[in-house]
Parts: C-alpha cells; sequence; structure tokens
C-alpha cells in the first residue's frame, strides 16, 4: 500500500486506511483504492467514528468500577452549640459532649481548629477567664483535652464528684412522677463518668428510690442486671398499670357509649390523684386505698360495740319522790 494510491487523503485519514488494512485485510484495502475518492473519503470517516466510539465505550466500562469503589466525599454539618458562661448549675459534662459531638459532625480534625471552635462557645464568666489564661500564659490552650481539663479545674468545685455522688444515693422519686425520677438518675448518672458506679449498685438505688408500687415490685421480680433494663422495666410497668385501670369506654375508638353519658363535645372533667388515693393506708385496719375516717372495719367496730352505758356515781340522779319499789 502506498501513499500515492491516496492522493486526496491527509495524513489522519491515511492513518486510518492502515489501521483498515491491519484490522480487516488487503481484500477492503483493494476494494477501497477501486472505490471513487468521495467514496473513500466517506468509507474512512465511518470507520474513524466507528473508532471513536468503541474507545469511548471501553473507557467508560473501566472508569465505572473504580467511580464505584470510591466513597462519596462527607459534607460538614454545622451544629449550634449553648455557650457555657461558667455559672453554677451548669452541666459542663454535657456542654463537653456537645462540643465533641458539633466538631465531629462539621469535620473539625486538627487541634489548633479543636480548641479555635471550644473557645468560641464560651460567655460571659468562662470567656473572661479563657482570655485572661491566654494572656498570662501564651501557649496554655495547644490541644483540645488540654483544654477541657482547664476548663473542669476552674468551674467543677474540688469536691464535685463525690457531690453528684453522694446526690445519686441519695436520690427518691417521692411524689414526682416515674419518668422525672428516671431523668434525674440519668443525669445523675452521666456526671458520674470520671467515677462511674457499678451497674449492680446503680440498679439498688434506683430500686430503693422508688416509691412503693407495681413498678418497684415487678423489679423485685425480675432482678435486671443493668440500670437501663430496671428503668425499661419499671416504666413498662407503670404503663401498663395505667393502662390497666383505664376504663375500657375511655379507650379511643371505644364504640361502647354510656347513655347518660355526656356529649364528646362537652368539658369531661379530669380525675386527678388516682395513682396517690391508691397509696393511701388506714392506721385503723392497715389496708391500702382509705383513710382511717372512712374506714369501713371502723364503722363495722362502731355497730358491733355500742356506747356503754355509765352506772355508778355517775348515772343522773333520779327526782324525789320516786323510790325504788322495794324501799316501799
Amino acid at each position: 500500500m502506498e501513499r500515492n494510491d491516496f492522493p486526496h487523503l491527509n495524513e489522519s485519514q491515511f492513518e486510518s486506511v492502515r489501521k483498515m488494512a491491519g484490522i480487516f485485510g488487503m481484500q477492503v484495502l483493494q476494494s477501497l483504492v477501486a472505490s471513487t475518492p468521495a467514496e473513500q473519503v466517506e468509507r474512512v470517516n465511518a470507520f474513524d467514528t466507528y473508532e471513536q466510539g468503541l474507545i469511548a465505550h471501553v473507557r467508560g466500562n473501566l472508569q465505572a468500577p473504580a467511580a464505584e469503589g470510591k466513597p462519596p466525599h462527607p459534607k460538614p454539618l454545622l451544629l449550634k452549640v449553648t455557650p457555657y458562661e461558667g455559672k453554677e448549675g451548669e452541666n459542663l459534662h454535657f456542654w463537653v459532649r456537645e462540643v465533641a459531638i458539633a466538631m465531629n459532625a462539621a469535620l473539625i480534625s486538627t487541634e489548633q481548629l479543636r480548641v479555635a471552635y471550644t473557645l468560641s462557645n464560651l460567655s460571659d464568666r468562662a470567656k473572661s477567664w479563657a482570655r485572661t489564661r491566654e494572656a498570662t500564659s501564651p501557649g496554655c490552650f495547644t490541644f483540645w483535652a488540654q483544654l477541657r481539663e482547664q476548663v473542669r479545674a476552674a468551674f467543677l468545685p474540688a469536691n464535685y464528684e463525690y457531690r453528684q455522688r453522694s446526690r445519686f444515693l441519695s436520690c427518691k422519686q417521692g411524689k414526682r412522677e416515674l419518668h422525672e425520677y428516671v431523668q434525674e438518675m440519668r443525669e445523675l448518672t452521666a456526671s458520674l463518668v470520671g467515677s462511674p458506679l457499678n451497674e449492680h449498685i446503680k440498679v439498688t438505688v434506683f430500686m430503693d428510690g422508688l416509691r412503693v408500687g407495681p413498678a418497684r415490685t415487678q423489679l423485685f421480680r425480675v432482678q435486671s442486671s443493668t440500670l437501663e433494663e430496671s428503668i425499661q422495666v419499671a416504666l413498662q410497668e407503670e404503663y401498663s398499670h395505667r393502662q390497666a385501670r383505664t376504663p375500657a369506654s375511655a379507650w379511643p375508638g371505644s364504640s361502647s357509649q354510656d347513655p347518660n353519658r355526656a356529649s364528646p363535645s362537652a368539658p369531661v372533667p379530669m380525675e386527678l390523684g388516682a395513682a396517690e388515693q391508691h397509696d393511701i393506708r388506714c392506721f385503723g385496719c392497715g389496708r391500702l386505698g382509705h383513710f382511717k375516717r372512712d374506714c369501713p372495719a371502723e364503722g363495722h367496730r362502731r355497730r358491733a360495740y355500742p356506747k356503754p352505758v355509765l352506772k355508778g356515781r355517775w348515772q343522773k340522779p333520779r327526782p324525789r319522790g320516786q323510790g325504788n319499789a322495794g324501799d316501799q
């Protein structure tokens, strides 16, 4: 195959002719030489289009697995953190945990940025303390863990762990609802991260602080091994007890309607103090559910033992002229 056989083709088109000869053989080349110049250009252009499409298809198949194996790039998520003011009553442990979650969500990984982000969430007395520390001791906040420990040492009392442990051990439900007691127990447990108590101690304190009722009784039956397990058992038992004491007519979707009952649109008085009424103990008979003044056993005792008739010197004197029959 000579270059002179295709004088009307440029260099790129002649290179395509060489490829066609190598792929399809000399017979295709001979038919191409015998064709007119316009047909040659058309066939060469068709071959170039086919070759480019084949190359693009192969490249797409090779790049698809690589794209699937590459993990998507995570995007930072900005979370709002409540500034720590350093006042008494603020939970520093919860604030430190909140800052750590916000930094992880924002993809803040370097120590310098973590320290700067933590300092930006200080306000009032805590912010003044941080500025004073940086002015008197430059470079004191090099690492985030170092800053965290210095904030705890500055704003937590020396006996903080003892106070929280004492509050936890003496925590009682009292007249509060069960969910309020559970929330306080969880907060006190979270504040003891420095020196956590054993799970058996937590369970014992939780059970001892519960008010006498179905939840406490159920916990003594099942013997839970962790505090969270005990909390779930108590909440479930409290819910089941309330559902069992609720009349069927009060359930949503109930079809039974009392003819003497007021219309649904009318206001319905709320029955309060049902749980407290159940826990009342009578000092007379020792049973639950009523006071001594309403004790049915007390009324029965009064009927069985009438008031005695007084005799002797306390007897009412008789009028004069009325003697005994034996004296006459």
